[in-house]
């Protein structure tokens, strides 16, 4: 499996938890509040910049376990805090994936 199917799998299910978990709070309307929209795409952009440039963590991305961690965290993170800063953090994160996705379906264009 190409390892771009394998990242974009874990990705669609970490995206399927977090939606799931807006609509059980009732709170899918938050996915189109302009702070979660910015602050997703800023994040995203942020992180593959960092596979981009010079940095070690595209040879870190590599290790064994450290993908799994990363979803874990990732909903870990959204989840705790979406109970102190509200579900606006999850949003963020769905659109932080909807980004990633994006660049994956633009970077597969032009491969």
């Amino acid at each position: 499996m190409p390892d771009y199917r394998r990242d974009a799998g874990f990705a669609l299910l970490c995206g399927l938890a977090l939606v799931a978990y807006l609509r059980r709070a009732g709170a899918l309307d938050t996915l189109w509040a302009e702070p979660a929209v910015a602050i997703g795409v800023t994040g995203a952009l942020g992180v593959e910049a960092l596979f981009v440039l010079d940095t070690p963590v595209a040879s870190l991305w590599e290790r064994r376990g450290v993908r799994t961690a990363s979803a874990v965290t990732l909903l870990a993170c959204a989840g705790g805090l979406a109970v102190r800063l509200g579900p606006v953090v999850v949003a963020a994160a769905c659109w932080g994936l909807i980004t990633y996705f994006v660049i994956l379906a633009v970077s597969l264009c032009y491969r």
